[in-house]
This record gives C-alpha cells, sequence and structure tokens, in this order.
C-alpha cells in the first residue's frame, strides 16, 4: 500500500516529539530510574559530597555502587542557596524537572545536598543528606532493581 502523504506522517511524529519534550520525557512502564541532585554552588556540605574536599566523596561511592549504577544521574545546581530554582538552572534534557519544582508537584525541596528518585516520571523517593540516601534513596532504588 502507497501512503499518499507521507509528511503527515513526519509532522505527526515531529509534533509528538515536541509535545514530548515540552510535557517531559515519555516513558514506558519500567523505565529508567533517574536520581536527581539537587545542589548549589555555595553549598559546603554539597562540596562534601561532590568529594572536593579531602576525605568526601560520597557521589563517587555511590555512583560505583550497584544502585548507583542502576540510576540516570543527573545533577542541578542553583547559583547560591539563598536563590530559588530558576529555568536556567535547569540543561536541557532537565527541562521536564523544571515545572515540577516551580510548582513543587513533588513537594518542595527541603536542603542541600538532596536527591529525588524518578522511575519514568513517576516521583518515587526524596532524601535530603546523606543520613537519608542510606534510610530512603538506596532502600527505593533496591527495591525497584529487583523488578
Amino acid at each position: 500500500m502507497r501512503m499518499k502523504h507521507p509528511a503527515k506522517h513526519l509532522v505527526a511524529l515531529v509534533g509528538a516529539a515536541l509535545f514530548a519534550g515540552v510535557t517531559g520525557p515519555v516513558w514506558a512502564a519500567g523505565e529508567p530510574l533517574t536520581v536527581v541532585y539537587w545542589s548549589a554552588k555555595d553549598c559546603r556540605w554539597c562540596t562534601w559530597w561532590e568529594g572536593s574536599v579531602l576525605g568526601s566523596g560520597g557521589e563517587a561511592k555511590f555512583l560505583k555502587s550497584p544502585e548507583g549504577r542502576a540510576v540516570r544521574y543527573t545533577v542541578v545546581k542553583k547559583r547560591s542557596l539563598s536563590a530559588p530554582f530558576v529555568e536556567r538552572d535547569f540543561k536541557p534534557d532537565q527541562q521536564w524537572l523544571w515545572p515540577r519544582v516551580k510548582n513543587e508537584t513533588d513537594g518542595k525541596i527541603r536542603g542541600f545536598p538532596s536527591f529525588t528518585l524518578f522511575e519514568g516520571d513517576k516521583f518515587v523517593a526524596y532524601a535530603l543528606g546523606e543520613e537519608d540516601i542510606d534510610k530512603k534513596l538506596l532502600p527505593a532504588i533496591r527495591e525497584r532493581m529487583k523488578k
């Protein structure tokens, strides 16, 4: 069967791709896990997590762990602790997060460093500081790794 208007199909595909980019990623069931690390350039505890202070480096340890290797890890870093997150703090592939932060869809970001776990675009868990990583984030990742 010959298509009479192949351009219409291309327009539909482009439109669907643009729609997905505006509203957020389109995920199928069982899609990847994403950990968003919320940070600020002047956050001393974030510096500790990132490993730029001697003897620290929770980030590198996490990324090398089975849980860290099971997730897509992305960093959203704002200008200053005292400044709110603004749209320009989000890279192009993170733009789906901006409306969620702006509208507090998944609750407030209550401090730094903090972490949000998503399964596809579904909010799963929020962790504030390294203690919550062990109590909340890692167990939530492990639970989903079993699926």
